[in-house]
Formats: C-alpha cells, structure tokens, sequence
C-alpha cells in the first residue's frame, strides 16, 4: 500500500492498485508519504527504552460546569 497526500489540503489517500500508485506518482498536486516510523519499528526491538511516546491529553468539550 502506498500513501499520497495531497499538497493542497493534507488530506491523505492509499492505493493497492499498481496502476493507481502510477498515476499518482505522475500527479502534481500529490506527493508520496515515506513512512519513516514503519522502518524504524522493524529495525528497534519492543520495547526499546531509547523511543519516546509522547501522549496528547484532549480537554473534554462542552459547557464548563456551574460552581455552586
């Protein structure tokens, strides 16, 4: 599977399809995302202390509650 992104927007797209890859290989508004991280997790074992994950905490949406 191979992953454009579209240059305009971000948006990402994957194709199977060796004819569809081709296209967008020649395509000018797209470019082909490399995956970095898919070769690095086959090169590291599990586990490696060396990578760091980092988590995002998301704040709740809604209205604030009311302070009594």
């Amino acid at each position: 599977m191979v992953t454009f992104r579209c240059k305009r927007s971000g948006n990402t797209v994957s194709f199977l399809l060796p004819s569809d890859i081709e296209g967008m290989r020649k395509h000018e508004g797209y470019e082909e995302v490399i995956e970095h991280e898919k070769a690095k997790t086959e090169e590291s074992p599990v586990g490696d202390p060396s990578e760091s994950k980092e988590v995002k905490v998301l704040k709740k949406r809604g209205p604030k509650p009311r302070s009594k």
